[in-house]
């Protein structure tokens, strides 16, 4: 019996604990600073890439 309220003690510590940080308020792992910082380097990477295959063709153009 002591270690069935042992048990049930320690679960009641770790939810209060897990209620305490949020629970289950957030969606996602991953924090919206994070997301904005990610989509703003796809962004960017698209940017660079669109970039570089007009240069591409430009120069195959001037090559023909």
């Amino acid at each position: 019996m002591r270690l069935i309220g042992l048990i049930l003690s320690l679960a009641a510590i770790v939810w209060v604990l897990f209620q305490a940080s949020g629970g289950n308020d957030s969606d996602d792992i991953i924090p919206e600073g994070h997301k904005q910082a990610m989509q703003k380097a796809e962004s960017v990477e698209q940017t660079l890439q669109n970039t570089a295959q007009q240069r591409l063709q430009e120069l195959d153009e001037r090559n023909q």
